[in-house]
């Protein structure tokens, strides 16, 4: 059974203090939500958190692990967020900037992905990549991506695709959902939309928007979600020009009449 959830960074300039995060999550559930997929703001400890998403009706679908110097030394916390959460699934940042920059730079991360992942493994977690466009770039014979996914360990490496990222990276996302098949529970879903067009014909500006209401092929899209295993179907809309609660409703409504 699949779970309609959101990225609460979609929402995240009205979660700025205690008051607005509670204020969030209430309208969020209100929307038909049941998961959300959040980082834990600093101004509440994870046990807090924990309650107030049980209060609300919502669960945590990940916990979250930024992948930087500290990655090594939080595991212990991030195991023990992850089980307050009640989740299997800890989600991470973006390829290293300078490791970004070079076929050897995704080498070395993938080998670096590995040893972290082997170590949450021990506690029962698998760890989750969420790329972008970037990592499609271009090597003489392959691209980041590519050796991301040919390097990494399947057992405790998984990746949280993302259609509008697809689309961006030249992809056509019904067709590249396939390259993650058995390595995807999670996916991000937001429309690619093109704003009102520039003075120069090249200067076409991309939007994210709603699911349903911008150019992407939802049927194609949700076929292979489904042959390939997506559980967790996690709205976000980060970079849209409506007011943030307005597209979540949207979004959350056309995927029912969608069938999710």
């Amino acid at each position: 059974m699949s779970t309609i959830g959101i990225q609460m960074y979609t929402l995240r300039d009205s979660m700025n203090t205690r008051e607005d995060l509670e204020k969030t999550l209430r309208r969020v559930a209100e929307m038909g939500y049941t998961s959300v997929q959040i980082r834990i703001p600093d101004f509440v400890t994870d046990e807090e958190g924990a309650a107030m998403l049980a209060h609300y009706g919502l669960s945590a679908d990940t916990a979250f692990a930024p992948f930087d110097d500290h990655i090594w030394e939080n595991i212990p916390k991030t195991v023990k967020q992850a089980q307050l959460l009640g989740t299997n699934m800890v989600r991470t940042t973006s390829i290293p900037h300078d490791l970004g920059q070079s076929e050897e730079g995704y080498h070395e991360f993938a080998r670096q992905m590995n040893r972290v992942a082997a170590e949450f493994a021990k506690s029962g977690l698998t760890f989750m990549y969420h790329f972008h466009a970037f990592e499609y770039v271009n090597f003489p014979t392959c691209t980041g991506m590519d050796i991301l996914l040919k390097e990494t360990d399947p057992s405790c490496v998984d990746f949280q695709p993302d259609v509008f990222w697809l689309t961006a990276a030249g992809k056509e996302p019904s067709q590249a959902l396939y390259d993650f098949k058995g390595r995807s529970r999670y996916m991000h879903l937001k429309d690619y939309a093109i704003a009102e067009p520039q003075k120069v014909i090249e200067g076409v500006p991309r939007i994210s928007a709603p699911v349903g209401t911008g150019n992407l092929n939802w049927p194609g899209i949700l076929k292979a979600a489904a042959d390939i295993g997506i559980e967790y179907y996690v709205v976000e809309d980060d970079m849209g020009i409506l007011d943030p609660f307005d597209s979540a409703k949207q979004s959350i409504d056309n995927l029912k009449k969608m069938g999710v």
